[in-house]
């Protein structure tokens, strides 16, 4: 199985269709030196209290209101082509997944979450011994 194949096996998208005022966030899925699967998610002008991150069933969420103003009051507001509102997405992960694990980290816009690998999906040496 290549490394794209086994990614899709990790973390699998699932079918969402945001109504008329949510956006999906446009996100990148990678691996780590250390075997951990790095969702990186764009969610501009989200705040760690405007995050909800959810895994229920396997299923994965991330939701967030961000509300972003870049004018402040002075000022009437005449075109605008930044993202405000709800964002909201959603990804199928599998028991590869250590998922009482998983780790949140927002800087710049930008959701981390790393999913390390749970310990019966890490690879292991077996020993031989001789009898």
């Amino acid at each position: 199985m290549d490394e794209q194949e086994t990614m899709k096996v990790r973390v699998g998208a699932v079918r969402h269709d945001p109504g008329e005022d949510t956006f999906s966030p446009l996100v990148d899925i990678y691996e780590a030196e250390d075997g951990t699967t790095v969702l990186s998610a764009e969610i501009p002008g989200a705040t760690a209290d405007s995050l909800d991150i959810r895994v229920d069933k396997g299923v994965l969420s991330i939701a967030a209101n961000a509300h972003r103003d870049s004018c402040g009051t002075d000022y009437t507001r005449t075109y605008s082509g930044f993202v405000r509102g709800q964002y909201f997405r959603t990804f199928a992960i599998s028991d590869e997944i250590d998922r009482d694990n998983i780790q949140a980290s927002l800087a710049d816009g930008v959701l981390a979450l790393r999913l390390p690998r749970a310990a019966a999906a890490k690879t292991r040496k077996i020993e031989i011994t001789e009898e």
